[in-house]
């Protein structure tokens, strides 16, 4: 993983371990266990899954991207009526106290469009669009595993 720092209002930074002491008003966010699933032979739709903590101010995550898909989107699921739903959604809202935690069963990431060239074991670039509370917005590179279905 690598740390990257971001100028904006926020001092953003993206660390395996700790996560740096943040200045009044600033947060500081952590992302660790990024990753994506390859898609199934002849599919090209996956689903990826990362932690995000942070301390300081509150953050919300607003979108991601990569390089490997066409589009990528925040989704949640839940049940309902015994059936589980999945939707999409535009943000997912990170703090001190309730970190995020995206992985498969519960809020994701979906990839769409992606690449059939990925192999399980290499890391791609994720990039998570994220705002503060006065919406300004800022981006955090971090790489992301891929993963065979079911690891």
């Amino acid at each position: 993983m690598r740390i990257v720092s971001l100028v904006a209002a926020l001092s953003f930074a993206a660390v395996a371990a700790c996560s740096p002491t943040s200045e009044e008003g600033e947060a500081s966010v952590t992302v660790s266990e990024a990753y994506i699933v390859k898609p199934t032979p002849g599919r090209d739709v996956a689903g990826g899954g990362l932690t995000l903590m942070v301390t300081g101010a509150p953050v919300t995550l607003v979108g991601a991207d990569t390089d490997i898909a066409d589009t990528v989107e925040l989704h949640t699921m839940s049940m309902e009526d015994g059936v589980m739903r999945m939707r999409k959604v535009e943000q997912l809202d990170v703090a001190e106290d309730a970190p995020l935690v995206l992985e498969s069963g519960g809020a994701h990431l979906m990839l769409f469009g992606v690449s059939p060239d990925i192999e399980i074991g290499e890391t791609v670039d994720l990039i998570l669009t994220l705002t503060d509370s006065q919406g300004t917005e800022s981006t955090l590179t971090t790489e992301a595993e891929i993963r065979g279905l079911g690891d």
